[in-house]
């Protein structure tokens, strides 16, 4: 008689449970669950399954859309990952551009562009997430427009040397630059268009480099790598130096 009072005991309390989640208004609940995935995706996964409430709340289009990434690899490896697990994390990832999430749209941008060879898809990815407010995908844009040449090169020089100008936006533009650098260097870049490009605004950069004491580019994550820096062309020459050096050799 013990025994089925304790069990009659739990299956109520998890009744009660379940109906207080129940009573609290959904977007009270979405906004939980997003914070949860914002997170970490181990969190997204354990809340998803914690009851049938949450579960449904996890497939929320706002859920997807705050999803961290920073738990995926830039790309998966086939040796490590059964082909299944690859399908769930391609279609996981899918659902969160689908949804408007600015890191999923900045790395699919960003690998559409320098693996994929599909520039325009690339372009369209990465409007969108910077227009979501991702500065590393505003970033890239400015980087293609000066591999592209042309009228939108100065546009590019723009854009790159105003985020370069002062603080605390060229220590956002290092950072951009340092996201992009990590993924070029996890990917099997083979765009042609920008494997075969050397795009240069200016011809001071090495003398002012020389005056500064550089026997070679700055680092990469130098904090005054730009100081004695006022021309946006030479401040390009510096951003492109450092993604061309992340760049395969090519062969004309």
């Amino acid at each position: 008689m013990k025994r089925r009072g304790r069990r009659n005991n739990k299956d109520t309390k998890e009744k009660f449970s379940s109906s207080n989640i129940e009573s609290l208004p959904n977007e009270l609940l979405t906004e939980v669950v997003a914070r949860v995935a914002s997170c970490s995706f181990k969190s997204y996964i354990n809340i998803k399954l914690s009851c049938k409430v949450f579960h449904e709340i996890a497939k929320e289009r706002y859920v997807y859309q705050n999803a961290t990434m920073a738990d995926f690899p830039i790309e998966p490896s086939w040796e490590r990952n059964k082909q299944e697990k690859i399908n769930k994390l391609t279609s996981f990832m899918e659902l969160c551009r689908e949804s408007g999430n600015t890191e999923a749209l900045y790395r699919k941008g960003v690998m559409d562009l320098f693996k994929n060879e599909r520039t325009e898809v690339a372009k369209e990815l990465l409007k969108k997430a910077a227009n979501g407010g991702h500065l590393g995908a505003l970033y890239v844009i400015g980087i293609i427009m000066i591999f592209m040449g042309g009228d939108v090169k100065e546009k590019g020089v723009m854009l790159i040397g105003g985020m370069k100008k002062r603080e605390p936006l060229r220590t956002i533009a290092r950072d951009c630059r340092k996201s992009l650098i990590e993924i070029l260097e996890n990917i099997w870049v083979k765009n042609p268009h920008v494997l075969g490009q050397r795009p240069t605004r200016c011809t001071l950069q090495h003398q002012r480099s020389r005056t500064n004491g550089w026997s070679s580019w700055p680092p990469i994550d130098s904090d005054d790598e730009d100081a004695d820096f006022h021309c946006d062309a030479c401040i390009c020459d510096v951003e492109i130096a450092h993604v061309i050096s992340a760049l395969p050799a090519y062969s004309y």
